[in-house]
């Protein structure tokens, strides 16, 4: 516990977040991935943190010394779209319509484009298998491949993600318990029961009948699964789910 106390240095490796961009939700923040027959697609994302926990997140969203607005954006629309570039997503609209939201559409040319994406492909945390007809993605993330989060997340100001140093991406992890006692510290009660309450909902919207998935539900031709915000934090236990379709 103490040693999430001590100077943030340490935890300078999280220079971006998600969908955390958008992983801070105490309602579901939604991710919906719609996929042509082409293989071209979109993503759209629309996340919000609730006031109680940005008004203590606000605090940490500025160097040290430095006071933010309290009408501060906790998303940083050019830096997203900026990265989203990298990763082979061009942004087609992004925006802040509150301090506290973030909503934003990108298009891509394929989603093997975008699992290869540099620094992401090495990783395993996205793979896109076409075989026999079946096309297939699968996602697993884990602590040995933790450090694909902040590119699969990008956007949030870095300092809260200093703040919330989650132990996924930490070398020297702590159990989930001993994080919570340090977010309670941190963000106090109520916004604890915010985050911990937190989900993100993804859906995959297939071209054609899905005929094999996992670690969601599916219905008709939409799978979803929903992720608990501290279970992705935390990665305790890896997270893995998967999605084909014809």
């Amino acid at each position: 516990m103490s040693r999430y106390i001590r100077p943030m240095q340490r935890m300078r490796v999280l220079t971006t977040a998600v969908l955390s961009l958008m992983i801070l939700s105490s309602c579901a923040a939604g991710l919906t991935l719609a996929v042509q027959p082409d293989g071209s697609g979109t993503l759209a994302v629309d996340a919000r943190i609730p006031d109680t926990t940005a008004a203590r997140l606000r605090s940490y969203a500025s160097a040290p010394g430095a006071t933010p607005p309290a009408n501060a954006p906790l998303f940083d629309a050019a830096v997203i779209r900026r990265e989203a570039g990298q990763r082979g997503l061009t942004s087609v609209s992004a925006d802040t319509p509150s301090p506290n939201r973030f909503r934003g559409t990108f298009s891509f040319r394929s989603l093997e484009s975008v699992a290869a994406a540099p620094g992401l492909s090495e990783t395993g945390a996205l793979r896109v298998e076409i075989k026999e007809g079946v096309t297939s993605v699968y996602v697993r993330l884990s602590r040995d491949n933790a450090r694909a989060l902040p590119l699969l997340f990008p956007g949030l100001d870095p300092y809260i993600l200093e703040a919330l140093s989650p132990p996924a991406l930490d070398p020297y992890p702590v159990k989930a318990s001993e994080y919570r006692e340090m977010l309670q510290a941190l963000l106090g009660s109520a916004s604890l029961e915010e985050l911990e309450s937190a989900e993100i909902r993804l859906q995959v919207r297939s071209p054609g009948p899905i005929v094999r998935h996992g670690g969601g539900s599916v219905s008709d031709r939409t799978f979803t699964a929903v992720l608990k915000l501290m279970d992705l934090l935390t990665l305790e236990k890896p997270i893995e789910f998967s999605v084909g379709w014809k």
